[in-house]
């Protein structure tokens, strides 16, 4: 049976907004991957390269509601396709800086100055992308059909970090930064999509000429708002065990597994891809199908990542490794669709863009101090960072819990 022409244009719409998130997810997740190979090359110390994530990660939560709130009044699109570009622009910079530290021309304090600048730059604008996605997949839409919605995106952010790893690890066998000149032109290519092939959102934005000069006030009054405080904190702690487990493992496969900077890029790599894998197939059979509640894919993502730290905490074998992040990957693939659409059900559709930007906030605030605290504890003792996420999960499961008792959405 045909589609009618109503749902072949709300399918390739969604399926423009998936590919948009996808690619985006990709080159994090790249990003994320080579780094503490490219900062070992550059002669860069695991404290630095925590100091790079967690700069760019707070300019990311800072700008995020307020991309959201442009979102209600200049219209989803616009801020996508804004999104979208400063992301490439961005990640072309970051790539030329991190060339000229491999070939010699800067290095040290320069050199992380210049990095953390061109990061945290890139930051701010390609925090537009998330917040507009995700709102206006709320404006498309049913409420009973959220989380399954917000679901999708979720998968093809795993999508984007399957390929990504694995993208990143073999052009990294060639040359470091290849696979960042390579983000940049994807992403790129990605914006000319959306700008000729997007439909307008059905929300097409509120008038924006009296409320122009509290765009940056309304658009951080979303971290004071009470209504999702219990979200945002479990959002938070969960993003922030991730950037524990990512930003040390990196290092682990080379302190532990004696492998050089290029192998532990490879390595890095593949784990993040088995941990998208699964998490994707996690989403498609728990949340797709078998189509469960936010506040249970909530109940089951804090378990997933506390044995998965667990499991890093005990064991240094590759295979040990590599079942632990995939563990971490399938409890953060079920937490940020849960929490978006718990998120996106507490208000009507006047407040989906700053609601969309606030979760969208999420992983970057979570990224603030993981990548610094984990990089700091690493250095005292490899087995610190993991026992700190394990420990972490403890009252985060009282948390959600509660929760869950109350069956709050």
């Amino acid at each position: 049976m045909s589609l009618s022409p109503v749902a072949r244009s709300s399918t390739f719409t969604q399926s423009l907004l998936l590919a948009a998130v996808g690619v985006t997810a990709l080159g994090q997740t790249l990003v994320f991957t080579l780094l503490p190979s490219l900062g070992r090359a550059t002669g860069l110390a695991e404290i630095q390269v925590g100091l790079i994530i967690s700069c760019s990660s707070l300019a990311f939560a800072l700008a995020s509601p307020v991309w959201g709130y442009l979102s209600e009044l200049y219209g989803r699109r616009p801020i996508l396709i804004i999104g979208l570009s400063g992301y490439a622009t961005g990640t072309l910079l970051f790539a030329l800086v991190f060339q000229a530290g491999l070939a010699g021309w800067v290095s040290g304090g320069v050199l992380v100055a210049l990095l953390v600048a061109a990061r945290m730059s890139q930051a701010v604008i390609m925090a537009a992308t998330p917040p507009s996605a995700a709102a206006y997949t709320a404006d498309i839409t049913a409420p009973e059909a959220r989380t399954r919605g917000m679901g999708r995106i979720g998968a093809a952010n795993n999508l984007g970090t399957v390929l990504g790893p694995g993208i990143g690890g073999m052009l990294a066998a060639v040359a470091l930064v290849l696979p960042l000149y390579l983000v940049a032109g994807l992403v790129a290519l990605m914006a000319v999509f959306i700008l000729f092939f997007l439909p307008p959102s059905p929300y097409r934005g509120e008038p924006p000429v009296q409320r122009r000069r509290t765009v940056l006030a309304t658009g951080l009054r979303a971290y004071t708002d009470r209504r999702f405080r219990d979200l945002l904190i479990t959002g938070v702690v969960l993003f922030m065990s991730f950037a524990l487990v990512q930003q040390t493992l990196g290092f682990l496969f080379q302190d532990a597994l004696n492998m050089s900077p290029s192998e532990a890029a490879g390595a890095l790599g593949t784990a993040m891809m088995a941990a998208a894998i699964t998490s994707l197939t996690g989403q498609i059979l728990v949340v797709q199908w078998l189509r469960a509640p936010a506040l249970v894919l909530l109940a089951l993502a804090v378990p997933a990542i506390g044995l998965g730290a667990g499991v890093l905490w005990l064991f240094d074998s590759r295979l040990g490794m590599t079942l632990a992040v995939m563990l971490v990957g399938m409890g953060i693939g079920f937490g940020m669709p849960a929490i978006m659409s718990l998120a996106s059900l507490r208000v009507d559709s006047s407040e989906q863009g700053r609601v969309a930007g606030l979760a969208s906030a999420c992983p970057s605030l979570g990224f603030v101090l993981g990548p610094l605290v984990g990089t700091g504890l690493y250095t005292l003792d490899h087995r610190f960072p993991y026992m700190l996420v394990v420990a972490l999960m403890v009252p985060l499961a009282v948390l959600v819990w509660r929760l869950r008792r109350a069956g709050t959405a």
